[in-house]
């Protein structure tokens, strides 16, 4: 939900008095057990429920949920693939020891109040915790998917939380880190209901409401940025103690439901544990360290120049200098990463981004870099020279997996099966322009008002009239004579256009006669069709000229450049499985959204970096887009005095 930053009124303190009541509704929903009000059930039954008894206030588990200096706002933000309006009210408190975060947040109607994980930090057993894969969390679910049913995770021989009903609030965390909540949601499923094996269930188990990294969990009154979560937190019902040992010691199946935007997961046992209980989940690989990471990309970079260098000629080596970021990590870096897996991306290095890497590569002197004024750095050279690449080593790279699909015959279905789930790419698409006659030339030039017509046809018809009227020609072919259907009909029939001159002399130049006929909308309405590979039939003319895809740079929170595409649907292209493309093409985040000021539904994909050669050169012209069709923006200029 908090995605997009919130727009945030301002902060009001709560009165004493509605602070009590909010927590006692917190209490009360989510059926929270007060430590206090079992030590007074206790004494009671002992002293036989003596009126002497002292009773045990719930200020202690109010303060917990509801610090005494929190402070209400009401808020507005967009959420959603279609970017939907919400509003509603957050509640920011301060934690001993901690700095002023938001705590609770209310959406809509519904008077339920939603823990943030701070608040789940700090009230243990708040929620139901759910489990899922670390790769799971850090790729879907903090960057805004839902969760879905495969990708549950739970030891055998337990059962699923009892809590855990259509509708309830839950959260999830990881496998690594077991007892910390990092993400909040409502069940779209009864999950008490789900089997023990989840292998070939579907659809949406949990949907997504907050999660650490979000909007949310970055908002503090004076700047922002959020708290890191703590490493481990008692209180919390982990996945035992026998299974997260065990978890290093395994390997992940990693069965991913793509169509899903989950994980699907191999849920089968791998033999018993410790102890003789069964794991739940392999791990897909070992987690390596950050410097284990950084040593990779290193390493990467050494292996694409040294086959660079091997195979291509100098100066240059196959290189087209500068070399933008996508290309790098596209081209050079992923291709030749000794282990292939989701642990080894840019995120995961002490760089956390491409441009400090290539600072990294230019302080080792392996080549020389240069910032843009958008903010982006690009490879100027490579010393193909330096010790670091004459003395490479090359290593093997590892192989894809090998699958009972390897034959020749299930390669091209696979193939097959890839290509059509972006039925986009491979299309061959033309633009067709037509025009409506409209009554001025109807019938002495075009027979009908109703029928569509190409330019071939009009100038066509053009000259056939001009060869029926001899009496037109005269001083050669070049030009005519005006009569009175040229004259007033078609000079006449738009006051706005400068025709004094042809008025005056009496004549025309035919090339002049025709350009007036088509580009005069008083004349002709033109209408267009986007037609895709044979299918002529299908295609209705629109009124108006031909589209363009809108492609605009510009600059984000200071030095950050974005490109931004529009416009695509006309073309058979969606947005939705476009973004997933230029995420890994560009290696920048990519988001799709509704566009600002356009119609419901036509969206928009925003992707890091200016990325206007990757999009007009490869993902659009694999898309049978022509580079005239794209209407390029760049607003990282400066605007010229």
């Amino acid at each position: 939900m908090f995605k997009k930053k919130p727009d945030i009124k301002n902060l009001s303190p709560l009165r004493s008095s509605d602070r009590r009541k909010l927590a006692d509704q917190i209490i009360h929903d989510y059926a929270i057990s007060v430590p206090e009000q079992q030590a007074q059930a206790q004494a009671q039954a002992q002293a036989g429920d003596d009126a002497s008894t002292p009773q045990v206030t719930l200020s202690s588990p109010r303060a917990s949920l509801l610090p005494e200096s929190t402070s209400s706002a009401r808020f507005t933000t967009t959420s959603g693939p279609n970017l939907a309006p919400v509003s509603g009210t957050i509640y920011v408190g301060t934690h001993p020891g901690q700095d002023e975060r938001i705590l609770w947040f209310q959406t809509g109607k519904n008077p339920r109040l939603i823990p943030t994980v701070y608040t789940l930090w700090q009230n243990p057993g708040v929620l139901p915790l759910l489990h899922t894969p670390d790769f799971v969390v850090d790729e879907k679910l903090t960057h805004g998917s839902d969760l879905m049913i495969p990708g549950l995770v739970k030891a055998k021989g337990t059962q699923w939380d009892q809590r855990a009903a259509t509708g309830a609030v839950v959260a999830v965390a990881g496998i690594r880190k077991d007892t910390v909540p990092l993400w909040v949601g409502t069940c779209e499923v009864d999950l008490r209901n789900l089997p023990n094996d989840l292998r070939g269930q579907k659809g949406v188990a949990v949907k997504g409401l907050h999660w650490a990294g979000d909007e949310a969990w970055g908002w503090k009154p004076l700047g922002s940025g959020g708290r890191e979560a703590p490493d481990g937190i008692e209180g919390w019902q982990g996945l035992t103690h026998d299974i997260t040992a065990a978890v290093d010691q395994t390997i992940l199946a990693d069965d991913r439901d793509e169509g899903q935007g989950g994980a699907a997961l191999d849920q089968s046992s791998t033999g018993p544990g410790p102890e003789g209980n069964d794991q739940i989940v392999d791990l897909e690989d070992l987690e390596p360290t950050t410097k284990e990471v950084d040593a990779a990309f290193h390493q990467a970079f050494l292996f694409a120049v040294h086959k660079a260098k091997a195979s291509n000629p100098a100066p240059h080596h196959g290189f087209d200098f500068p070399i933008q970021p996508s290309y790098l990590i596209s081209n050079m870096i992923q291709p030749n990463l000794r282990f292939q897996n989701q642990h080894y991306n840019i995120k995961k290095s002490s760089w956390k981004n491409v441009k400090k890497f290539i600072k990294h590569l230019d302080k080792t002197g392996l080549l020389k870099s240069k910032d843009r004024s958008g903010g982006e750095t690009v490879i100027l050279d490579i010393d193909f020279d330096d010790a670091q690449v004459t003395g490479f080593r090359p290593y093997t790279l590892p192989k894809p997996k090998a699958t009972a699909s390897d034959s020749g015959a299930d390669k091209a279905r696979a193939s097959d099966a890839s290509s059509s789930s972006d039925p986009s790419i491979g299309q061959k698409v033309t633009i067709q322009t037509v025009y409506r006659a409209s009554s001025k030339l109807v019938p002495t030039l075009l027979p009908s008002k109703t029928e569509f017509y190409s330019a071939q046809q009009i100038s066509a018809a053009l000259k056939s009239y001009i060869e029926a009227h001899p009496d037109l020609g005269g001083q050669g072919t070049s030009s005519i004579k005006l009569d009175p259907f040229i004259a007033n009909s078609i000079l006449g029939s738009n006051p706005s256009q400068d025709d004094s001159k042809p008025l005056a002399a009496g004549r025309i130049a035919r090339g002049a006669l025709q350009r007036r006929v088509l580009e005069d909308t008083h004349l002709c309405q033109p209408y267009h069709m986007i037609v895709r590979s044979s299918a002529t039939s299908d295609a209705k003319p629109k009124a108006g000229p031909a589209p363009q895809i809108h492609l605009t740079i510009e600059k984000r929170t200071g030095t950050k450049v974005v490109t931004k595409v529009s416009n695509l649907e006309p073309f058979f292209i969606d947005p939705q499985v476009l973004a997933p493309e230029l995420q890994k093409k560009c290696a920048g985040s990519a988001s799709v959204g509704q566009i600002s000021g356009g119609k419901p539904g036509l969206m928009e994909v925003v992707v890091q970096g200016d990325q206007r050669k990757v999009l007009i050169s490869d993902v659009l012209a694999k898309r049978g887009i022509d580079a005239k069709w794209v209407d390029i923006t760049d607003k990282t200029k400066p605007k010229k005095k």
